[in-house]
């Protein structure tokens, strides 16, 4: 645990020191919950399992959803939470050393089965989901408001689609609301009023 914490540190000190950042201490008292989890000793495990579970209070105002223990995630030393506000991550998900993530971020269950594993070094901008049972490689950035899908390779960068805008005729969907609209009968007032 101790060890894990240092090297969270380290990531917290280029944003003004951990003591001072949210996100260290959110990822402090994960790291207390899976310390606590894996104590030897019921006498010992249970209450301090208790005390992770009021430290995690504070979380309810960040809107992070993060678990330690047996059904939590697994995360590697040198975790960031830059800035940590509406962060979902699943029970179950793998996170590898090194990793960077965003505010407004999920990683969690999706269409295909299970959970993601991310790889080393993988940072995971605002706004991204990660969902289902995908691969994220090492030292790969997933841009801001991406939804992946599908395992990503090492060493890549994945970019959301760039919005365009296109005239409403060019739409096949759009096209035909508008003639089911022009088709449709007007409704005319009854003759008996």
């Amino acid at each position: 645990m101790f060890e894990n914490l240092r090297q969270d540190s380290v990531r917290y000190a280029a944003l003004g020191g951990w003591f001072r950042h949210p996100g260290f201490w959110i990822v402090a008292v994960y790291r207390f919950g899976t310390w606590a989890h894996d104590l030897p000793s019921p006498l010992l495990r249970w209450p301090m399992w208790v005390l992770y579970r009021l430290a995690r209070v504070p979380f309810v105002f960040f809107n992070v959803h993060l678990w330690a223990g047996r059904r939590g995630a697994k995360i590697g030393p040198g975790f960031c939470l830059i800035h940590p506000s509406n962060v979902s991550i699943g029970r179950f998900v793998e996170i590898g050393a090194g990793c960077l993530i965003f505010n407004d971020v999920t990683l969690g269950t999706g269409v295909i089965g299970n959970t993601p594993r991310l790889g080393n070094r993988v940072d995971v901008y605002v706004g991204a989901r990660i969902l289902g049972g995908v691969t994220i490689g090492d030292d790969t950035m997933v841009g801001a408001n991406c939804v992946v899908t599908r395992d990503v390779p090492n060493s890549s960068v994945v970019l959301s689609a760039p919005s365009r805008v296109i005239p409403r005729a060019l739409s096949p969907v759009a096209r035909g609301a508008d003639e089911a609209a022009t088709a449709a009968p007007t409704p005319t007032a009854s003759a008996g009023h």
